[in-house]
């Protein structure tokens, strides 16, 4: 009864207020909004987030554009995502009223002779679109996974510039790249990939913790197998100094290229302005001509050359001067035998990354909070990475708060366990199960991101499969003749063994049909767990059917060594595979059952 008054106030309070999550007053849209005149014309919700659209007076965008630009910008709207993420809507009506976006660094890939043929990663409101129809350009395939996106420039902006959407030379997919690129065998002269996020959002660490299936060595193989011979591969990032995510763009190409067994060094390119930094990597080796028209092109816009294989020397006059020549000098250094010493000296952490661990924009090293003050002074502050920060915030509140609220009943209403036989066991045992219960589905919640396509679809499949087939393998335990102590081992086994296959096999499995239509993913994705689930399901009610259930005086205390474990699991998953990586993640949790299958034989047994 008494349980019930906390949520029926909860419950009341929500209904009484009727109001809607609040935004953060440093995003875009209520920046925007406070601007005289400013105002939202569209506004939609999905599964992936709000949709607004913005139009006023006082609205300009046009990420990265140089500086020689001095025309007026075409008429333009703004697509925000959760208020944030800012993507141009412009009205254009002819192919040349799209000549400011060959202002841009991500423009240089359509001046070295590339073909008509180009991919498109992240359509948004079609600027890149824009600026592949201004090349003439045929086909365009733009790729955008949100339905809600495609649904707002095919219909409310149409006559805004959405009209892009359905330009003959252009086939808008609601698909995702990884998805995209592992099926089907259309090649490309021009893989594009813009800047996806917003500017500003990953200088300061908000995204740290995001997995960016995107950015890592595999996804760049995939596009790169999908470029025609002469093909080239874009790829812009925002530009910030001290360098990171430019040159963890440049590192992530140059490991792919070698992964395919070709050599970096002359099939690369790395130009900048004052906002973006656009990484080139060709299946083939850069000649004359296209050396010489990349020099061209950045002359004429005011562009930095930061790579090329004829690059000996940083120009010596740049047009974006820097203190030294970052970009010059660790282009160098990634494409030499000296990469590892580079990486491993360099104040952040910019190393390719992996599927295994898909974090590019998590680049804290705990030596930034010592070297950055003695560097930039007070202005260092900016420059550490809060995102991960709030993680180890989140992780000790949690086992804090843990380890308060959930033994402190136990504490003072039956005193400590001191004379019970059989309790460290027992104790051990409960918390390993809570771990490694977390550790598991943390992990295949992690993971399955990529196949699924997004953190939210991941989730929802993830969780709900797991306590649902935990469940009925619960359920199933009063059904077996063996003894609970045998069916906790034999469960135990099953579980590890279960989760070691899947750390294993599971990407090769999943990639076979990451082709496949959102649906029949996610219900191949829960029958994957379902046989994982229902092992694990067994352990906990027969432990206590051993242990002689409310009769045993452990029982209590086995339940919040379970709940403790399980909330440090929970918050640690994520750091653990920033650290460490998804499967030494799955590996923890496989350890922890092999030991709790152990300790099972030692659990006392009821009379």
């Amino acid at each position: 009864m008494w349980a019930t008054i906390p949520a029926a106030l909860a419950l009341t309070l929500a209904v009484a207020s009727r109001q809607g999550p609040a935004l953060s007053p440093y995003k875009w849209l209520p920046q925007l909004l406070a601007m005289p005149g400013t105002r939202v014309i569209h506004q939609t919700q999905g599964p992936l987030g709000r949709l607004d659209v913005v139009t006023g007076p006082a609205v300009r965008y046009a990420p990265g554009l140089g500086l020689q630009w001095h025309k007026a910008l075409p008429p333009h709207a703004l697509i925000l995502l959760d208020g944030d993420q800012p993507s141009g809507v412009y009205r254009c009506e002819r192919p040349d009223d799209w000549a400011f976006m060959d202002h841009t660094t991500g423009a240089a890939a359509y001046h070295v002779g590339a073909g008509p043929s180009v991919c498109i990663v992240g359509a948004g409101g079609g600027a890149e679109i824009g600026l592949a129809l201004h090349h003439s350009a045929r086909p365009v395939v733009a790729l955008e996974m949100n339905p809600q996106v495609i649904a707002a420039m095919t219909a409310p902006l149409a006559d805004r510039g959405g009209s892009i959407y359905n330009n003959p030379a252009v086939r808008v997919l609601n698909r995702e790249a990884r998805g995209f690129f592992a099926t089907g065998g259309q090649r490309f002269d021009v893989i594009q990939v813009p800047a996806l996020d917003a500017f500003g959002a990953t200088g300061a660490g908000l995204h740290a913790a995001h997995e960016a299936y995107l950015y890592t060595v595999e996804s760049f193989r995939a596009m790169l197998r999908r470029l025609r011979q002469d093909g080239v591969l874009s790829v812009t990032r925002w530009a910030d100094v001290p360098p990171r995510d430019g040159l963890r763009a440049f590192d992530l190409a140059a490991c792919a290229l070698r992964a395919e067994g070709l050599d970096p060094a002359p099939r690369m390119a790395m130009l900048r302005n004052w906002a973006t930094v656009t990484v080139l990597a060709f299946r083939a080796p850069i000649d004359g001509r296209r050396e010489q028209a990349l020099r061209r092109f950045c002359d004429q816009r005011g562009f930095d050359l930061c790579y090329l294989p004829g690059l000996d020397s940083p120009p010596a006059e740049p047009f974006h001067a820097l203190p030294r020549p970052y970009y010059f000098e660790a282009a160098k250094a990634l494409l030499s035998d000296r990469r590892g010493e580079f990486l491993k000296d360099y104040l952040f952490r910019i190393d390719a990354p992996t599927d295994d661990r898909p974090y590019f924009f998590h680049n804290f090293r705990w030596r930034q909070l010592r070297v950055l003050p003695e560097r930039i002074g007070r202005a260092g502050r900016a420059f550490v990475e809060r995102g991960y920060l709030m993680l180890i915030a989140a992780l000790i509140q949690a086992l804090v708060l843990a380890a308060v609220l959930i033994p402190a009943p136990l504490v003072c209403g039956m005193g400590a366990p001191r004379q019970i036989a059989g309790k460290a066991p027992t104790l051990a045992f409960f918390a390993l199960l809570g771990a490694g219960f977390m550790l598991l589905e943390m992990g295949f919640l992690q993971k399955l991101i990529l196949y699924l396509a997004h953190p939210i679809y991941s989730a929802a499949a993830v969780i709900a499969s797991f306590l649902v087939f935990a469940g009925i393998g619960s359920g199933l335990t009063h059904g077996w003749k063996a003894g609970p102590r045998r069916i906790i081992f034999v469960a135990g086994l099953a579980t590890a063994a279960l989760a070691a296959l899947y750390g294993l096999a599971l990407d090769t499995w999943l990639g076979w049909t990451l082709g496949w239509s959102l649906g029949p993913r996610l219900l191949l994705a829960a029958a994957t767990i379902a046989p994982l689930a229902l092992a694990m399901g067994h352990l906990v009610p027969s432990a206590l059917r051993l242990m002689g259930g409310g009769d045993c005086p452990l029982v209590p205390w086995a339940w919040a060594v379970n709940g403790f474990a399980s909330v440090a699991a929970t918050a640690a998953a994520p750091l653990l595979a920033m650290s460490l990586g998804f499967s030494r993640v799955l590996l923890a949790g496989v350890a922890c059952y092999v030991l709790a299958s152990i300790l099972s034989l030692r659990l006392p047994a009821a009379r």
